[in-house]
């Protein structure tokens, strides 16, 4: 209560304007020195702030991602719990805000589907009903579920404006419910679609896992089916079909046959996935890509120049018995990707989501917490690690505990990050 209470009235004081943020503004951090931050194993990384699951409002945590405000220029964490979303604002790092809550829809809630696990007796979260996941366009934030027939629940950002006793509760502005429940969303904030994976229950295309789009760019706040893609060879773990990730841009690399159009990089369980979805009623199979030792393609981003494509295999370390190690992908074929080799860490830890910024990989490892890589040359042997923050220094075991995602794409140095058990960091690469 008194942490809430300490929290609210800095709250307060932002919203009267005794604090403001800037890029150019030095906030308190501990730096990273001989190997320790706040007691935490570290390199190059320094650290702000740390909130737990009960500051949050919650258990345990799953996805991140983050909002900047348009209009006030406030900056915020989006934090998925195990029932809703925490938001945070996290425009001072160094004493960051729980705002609120979003509830986890209501629909249909007693109807109770187990997660669909790809490997029951490894899978994250293997004994929990749901994962969650949120992305946002311009202001409206997009959420999808594992729990029940939840459905993807549509949320006004603007509405944190207006928060007077922080945390407040909400409940979403709208839901969309032409499918159950679902794994994961993308969003193509350039196109103004939305593509849902792993969808379940679904009356129009989304049993099969595959990407069920939904228009948003007409009416971000009630947004519409635009079409569905399954590729029947890709999946075969869950369901033929199922895709576990995936990121769709419009294209502008080296592949001039497709340039212009909206293609998805999709993590297909044991595949590499490229679909052209520009025709949203009849999007097709660019190419579906096998790769030795394939064990669960989990996620992955592609450099910025769209050449070269990183990869997580969620499973590989554990089965295989390797060190952490991330696939290197070259993408100037669409119709032909080739993998051309891996970096290997120099940990054992299993692999799960990661970005790309600039010349910068940010990866959430689990137990080896957040890891940086310069990807400026991104062949198997010019990738090197920059720095990390291990947010659970008492084990680096091949486990699903620890950090779960990063966001890294607020404005100056802030980045964040999600761990399953211990909560949100704010935290700050030293460059």
């Amino acid at each position: 209560m008194f942490r809430y209470l300490h929290l609210s009235l800095i709250f307060i004081l932002v919203l009267l304007g005794c604090s403001t943020s800037s890029d150019s503004e030095k906030f308190e951090y501990t730096a990273c020195e001989n190997g320790t931050s706040e007691g935490y194993p570290c390199s190059n990384i320094d650290f702000y702030a740390h909130l737990t699951p009960e500051d949050l409002g919650g258990d345990r945590l799953n996805d991140i991602w983050g909002w900047i405000d348009p209009e006030t220029g406030r900056e915020y964490a989006l934090v998925g719990l195990t029932d809703g979303i925490s938001f945070v604002d996290v425009s001072n790092p160094a004493e960051p805000v729980v705002v609120g809550k979003l509830l986890e829809s209501t629909v249909d809630q007693q109807q109770k589907h187990p997660p669909l696990l790809a490997h029951p007796e490894e899978g994250e979260f293997k004994d929990a009903s749901d994962w969650r996941d949120m992305k946002v366009y311009q202001n409206t934030m997009y959420v999808v579920s594992e729990q029940g027939t939840h459905g993807m629940q549509v949320f006004d950002l603007t509405r944190l404006r207006n928060v007077q006793n922080p945390p407040e509760e909400f409940r979403e502005d709208y839901l969309y419910s032409r499918f159950g429940n679902a794994h994961n969303i993308a969003i193509n904030e350039e196109s103004g679609y939305a593509y849902v994976i792993g969808a379940t229950t679904g009356e129009i295309c989304a049993s099969n896992g595959g990407l069920h789009i939904i228009n948003l760019h007409e009416n971000p706040m009630q947004p519409t089916y635009a079409g569905c893609h399954v590729e029947p060879d890709a999946g075969g773990v869950i369901r033929d079909g199922y895709i576990h990730d995936t990121q769709c841009v419009i294209y502008n690399g080296p592949d001039s046959r497709y340039s212009d159009e909206e293609i998805c990089f999709s993590s297909a369980e044991l595949t590499f996935l490229i679909s052209g979805v520009t025709d949203k009623e009849n999007p097709v199979t660019i190419s579906n890509t096998a790769y030795e030792g394939a064990e669960y393609s989990h996620q992955g981003w592609l450099t910025e120049d769209q050449r070269y494509f990183f990869m997580n295999d969620e499973l590989d370390e554990i089965r295989n018995g390797i060190n952490t190690r991330t696939l290197i992908w070259d993408v100037m074929n669409l119709e032909e990707p080739e993998l051309i080799g891996y970096y290997e860490h120099d940990t054992i830890a299993v692999t799960h989501n990661l970005y790309i910024r600039g010349d910068l990989m940010y990866q959430a490892n689990y137990t080896a917490g957040l890891r940086i890589l310069d990807v400026s040359s991104p062949l198997p042997q010019d990738v090197r690690t920059l720095g990390y923050f291990n947010t659970t220094p008492l084990t680096n075991q091949p486990v699903f505990a620890g950090l779960w995602s990063v966001y890294p794409y607020l404005h100056g140095d802030k980045i964040l990050v999600s761990d399953i058990e211990n909560g949100l960091f704010v935290l700050r690469y030293s460059r």
